[in-house]
């Protein structure tokens, strides 16, 4: 039976499922794992290994081994800067899609612009540049 603060969930990562019984947990609680002592135990303890490993892995950030940020990630923060750079000046954010995505968002009708990705991507570069600006170095930094 479950109860207040428990949740039944089948989560499926890389074609496995799996069959979670999440009980009583607070917020950035580390995970434990208890696996009855059955006759499948071992079969229950090598698939938790394995659903760990995953989680891990999806939770742990890709870095580069020399810990520099690669090109592609590199050209997004040079990106930023210039966004940054750009808000400092008040500069509209269609004007710095244009700067920055493609030249043609400075000719978008009103209606083009608000259904455009540009728009949407500006305005998650914008969120991504602030939080960056507002101490995310850190993380890219490895600092925390």
């Amino acid at each position: 039976m479950i109860s207040h603060r428990e949740w039944h969930l089948i989560l499926t990562i890389e074609g496995r499922r799996y069959r979670l019984w999440i009980s009583d947990c607070e917020r950035d609680e580390p995970i434990a794992y208890v696996v009855p002592a059955d006759g499948h135990a071992e079969t229950r303890q090598t698939a938790t290994r394995g659903l760990h490993r995953r989680i891990i892995r999806r939770s742990t950030p890709h870095r580069v081994a020399c810990g520099q940020p690669g090109a592609s990630e590199r050209w997004r923060l040079v990106q930023w800067l210039r966004m940054l750079d750009g808000l400092d000046e008040n500069v509209s954010p269609r004007d710095l899609a244009a700067a920055l995505i493609l030249a043609d968002a400075s000719h978008y009708s009103a209606a083009e612009w608000d259904a455009s990705s540009e728009r949407r991507r500006i305005a998650r570069w914008q969120r991504g540049a602030i939080a960056m600006r507002d101490g995310g170095y850190r993380r890219l930094l490895g600092g925390g």
